[in-house]
Order: structure tokens, then sequence, then C-alpha cells
């Protein structure tokens, strides 16, 4: 059998050079040449252990070869036991694929993989946690907030989104939130030369620490469910007929359409923009929204800082088609 051919493009080249295990311990040294994305490159590399050799380079555009008194920039780690550059600079992008093996992408695959191990781990369901109740005063404050303040818009944006489990409930799937810490060179040598067991240690070490916050989003989830059903169990919430309007707004193409609104049982149509009833309005819509000559009679009628929900509409109208019509026409 012959030796290899020698290949000749500047990507085979340097991935064979890269290959060659030339730096013995205490060593440097061994520089790569090319052109490459128009201008003329030296890689250096620069023995770290005996799992990897950190890559320098310096550029030049007028001229082959390195020049006194400019740097050589990092630009990659290169990993003899895979045979793969990670962390790649922009310097070098040209020579080698790095995609995917970047500091930000690797960054990005430990928090879904570490995600999913813990989300596996807790199975949706609490009993899989070691405690059941939240140990401080502080924690249960925050909690009680969590109900008073949050609790309520959660459950609203659920109904709205058509959010609910298989019985009509909310619907509630535990996720976990873990974020990794900025990347230290030890970290990140670490994550490279076993990625499988670095994430399951965060993992684990992410489940010993943050019982509390697990606990939490389940009880947090309890409170949701709780203003869900009272939702859906009081039919004079006005939330249900913005349900309804969103649904029949958001499958139309309008842009403009024709309102008949009551309010302390005064009547009126006018034109206003589509767009804000494709939304969750809050509390009421606002005029500013009708448009200019319609607004001057809905200010006539009812005051300038009057404002009109859900419950005052009675019809929505386009191209001569009602979109919307309420269950319940007052007169």
């Amino acid at each position: 059998m012959g030796l290899p051919e020698e290949r000749t493009e500047p990507q085979g080249r340097f991935a064979d050079w890269l290959a060659e295990d030339r730096l013995p311990a205490g060593a440097d040294g061994g520089a790569f040449t090319c052109k490459a994305s128009g201008y003329h490159i030296t890689v250096i590399r620069v023995r770290k252990n005996d799992d990897f050799d950190y890559l320098y380079c310096q550029r030049q555009y007028n001229g082959a070869g390195i020049e006194r008194g400019d740097k050589f920039d990092y630009v990659g780690i290169y990993c003899k036991r895979d045979g793969l550059l990670y962390d790649g600079q922009y310097d070098i992008r040209a020579l080698a694929d790095t995609e995917g093996r970047s500091n930000e992408a690797l960054r990005a695959e430990l928090k879904r993989a570490v995600r999913q191990a813990v989300e596996v781990a807790v199975g949706n369901d609490r009993r899989n946690l070691r405690i059941a109740e939240l140990s401080t005063e502080r924690e249960r404050e925050s909690l009680a907030d969590f109900q008073r303040y949050t609790a309520p818009g959660q459950a609203r944006a659920a109904y709205l989104n058509g959010e609910h489990d298989d019985n009509g409930g909310f619907a509630f799937t535990f996720r976990c939130h873990y974020k990794p810490a900025d990347w230290t060179e030890e970290s990140l040598l670490t994550h490279i030369l076993d990625p499988a067991q670095y994430t399951a240690a965060e993992a684990a070490a992410y489940m010993e620490t943050h019982q509390e916050d697990m606990l939490s989003d389940f009880l947090q989830a309890d409170m949701v469910a709780a203003e869900y059903a009272a939702l859906l169990g009081n039919p004079l919430n006005p939330v249900h007929r913005l349900k309804r309007i969103m649904a029949a707004l958001n499958a139309s193409p309008a842009k403009t359409v024709n309102v008949t609104a009551c309010i302390n049982d005064v009547e009126l149509t006018f034109k206003a923009e589509a767009a804000q009833y494709r939304r969750d309005c809050g509390s009421h819509y606002s005029d500013w929204n009708i448009v200019a000559a319609d607004r001057r009679e809905f200010e006539h009628l009812f005051g300038r800082n009057a404002h009109y929900g859900p419950e005052d509409i009675l019809r929505i109208e386009y191209a001569r088609s009602v979109l919307y019509q309420a269950e319940e026409v007052r007169v």
C-alpha cells in the first residue's frame, strides 16, 4: 500500500497539520501557513496538555510570512482526543469547520441537555422532588405575591391562547430553568473531553440545589389552575366575549371593521382598526383606534374619558358580513 496522497488545498493541509502530534511535553512551535480569504495567515500551536493544543494566528494582507511587532491572536482549541477544533475564531473559519463547536454553541447544547435531563428526572411529578413544602417565610411570601399578582394574568393568557389539558383545565408541564455559567478555561476543557459526564454532573447539581425553585413551579401552577377553573366557572366574565372576538377577528383579513357597542343603554356604530380586536385588550379597548370622525361622535355621546370593553360590543361587521355577534344582545 502506497503513502496517502498529499493534499494541497488549504483546508486539507490544515487538517493534516492539526493531526500531526508534533509537540512533546514542554515544547511549543509548529507553524502552518497558507493564503485564504484574500490574505496570508500563519497559525501556530501551543501545547496546553496531553489533550489540547491552543492555536494562535497572525494574518497579513501584503505578503506571506509574519511581521515583527504584529501579535498572534487566539483562534481556537484543538482536541487531540477527537481531532476536532473548538471555539474557532473568525480568522480560522476558512480553514476548518467549527459549526456546533463554538463557545456559544457548546453552552447552548449544555443548557438543552441539562434541562432535558432534569425534566426527565422530575417527570412532571412533584413527588419526585425531595421536599413537599417551602422552608422559609420569604419563599412563602413570594408564593403569596404570585397568587395575588401573577396567577390571574397567567390563567387569563392561557385561556385566551387556547391552552388546556385533556379535561379542559389548565395545562402544566414542568420545565427546567437551568442556565449554565460562563465557561472558565477548566470547565470548557472538561466539557469538551466528556460532555455526557459534564452534563450529568450539572444536572445532578441543579437537582440538589434547586429543590425549592422546582417545588415553587408546581405550587404556582396549582394557583394558576385554580384561577383558570374560577374563570371557566364564571360565564359572566368579559374574558369569554373577548375570546370569541379574538377568534372571529383572527380568522378575518379585515384592517378596519364596523363595531356596534352599547354603553349605558346608548348604542353607537363606529369604524375602528381591526388589529386591537385580535389581542387581549385588558379591561377595555382604546378609543384612539376609532377613526377620527367616529371618535368625535363617541366622545360626544359618552364623554372624553369613556371606554368600552368586550362586554359592551354587540356586533363586529366587515364587508357586509357579521364577524361577531354577542350571544345576549342588550336592548
